[in-house]
């Protein structure tokens, strides 16, 4: 599971993250060798490719803000850019205090080609063409996040050699992850709910004779819970103390020995089912005021 670096921060922020800004001459230095900064500084066509470059990065954001409501999400994809990222600095020997020699037109321009390569519906109507966009559309905002020109000159100071492996790499593994129609995924299924369950019957072994662990475990657990077991056999609860008790062994005794069996039952005074059809608004008044904090 990765992140979305666009998803969370604030505007201010963002922009301070993602917008390389070719007019600030001082920190270009600081980020580009002296070769570089002559091909970027006063060309018009190296702000305009920029300038398109950070539209697509706003746009990326306002299209998660759309697909992820609540910030904090994590998502699953073929490529954990991260880790390449820190291969290939290890790889190439990149040095990570001194300037970089690769050009953020060369960044953008890689980044786009590489996003055209990564094809899952072949097809050029028009349902191929919005399925195939449907299908890359979070790969292709991680892809233009992480690897921005401002981050790859700031962040990860790869140089031409790295980026190009890098490149490469994504590009391979993504292509090695995409399942064929018709895919017989059973085998790989049963697998990975057998594989696991082994592990959890290994652990089990672990606890013998230990009274603090003598709890049901394992693939007995397994069968519990997929088979919602009204009565398991011996069912367990890890209690997380607050304040003095979580410190002090006698006082976390004390909270122990008060502890006691309690249903829903004992804590209901009465029940009813009401008819409430309208989301945003309640027939129980006791409710109002959380639906009116919600929406």
């Amino acid at each position: 599971d990765q992140n979305l670096p666009t998803l969370k921060p604030n505007n201010m922020l963002f922009e301070r993250e993602f917008k390389l800004d070719l007019s600030n001459e001082r920190r270009l230095r600081k980020l580009y060798t002296e070769n570089v900064i002559k091909q970027i500084s006063n060309s018009a066509e190296a702000l305009r490719i920029v300038e398109e470059e950070w539209r697509q990065l706003q746009l990326d954001r306002q299209t998660l803000r759309l697909i992820f409501p609540r910030p904090s999400v994590k998502i699953y994809l073929p490529c954990n850019l991260n880790r390449f990222i820190k291969n290939a600095q290890k790889i190439f020997h990149v040095n990570l205090r001194q300037p970089v020699d690769l050009s953020p037109i060369k960044v953008i321009e890689g980044v786009r080609e590489l996003s055209k390569k990564l094809v899952i519906v072949s097809g050029e109507d028009s349902i191929s063409k919005q399925a195939q966009e449907n299908a890359t559309i979070l790969m292709n905002i991680l892809l233009r996040s992480t690897l921005c020109s401002l981050k790859m000159a700031k962040q990860h100071k790869l140089n031409e050699e790295a980026f190009e492996w890098l490149l490469g790499e994504i590009e391979t593994r993504f292509c090695t992850a995409i399942v064929q129609p018709g895919e017989m995924v059973g085998a790989l299924a049963a697998q990975s709910l057998g594989e696991p369950a082994t592990q959890m019957t290994l652990n089990t072994f672990h606890y013998a004779g230990v009274s603090a662990k003598n709890v049901t475990l394992g693939v007995p657990r397994l069968k519990e819970i997929i088979n919602v077991s009204k009565r398991p056999k011996t069912p367990s609860l890890t209690v997380f103390l607050k304040g003095l008790a979580a410190k002090d062994a006698e006082k976390a005794k004390d909270v122990l020995c008060r502890l006691e069996h309690c249903t829903l039952r004992k804590v209901t005074a009465n029940t009813a089912i009401y008819y409430d059809p309208d989301p945003r608004n309640t027939c129980i008044e006791e409710d109002q005021e959380w639906v009116n904090i919600f929406y």
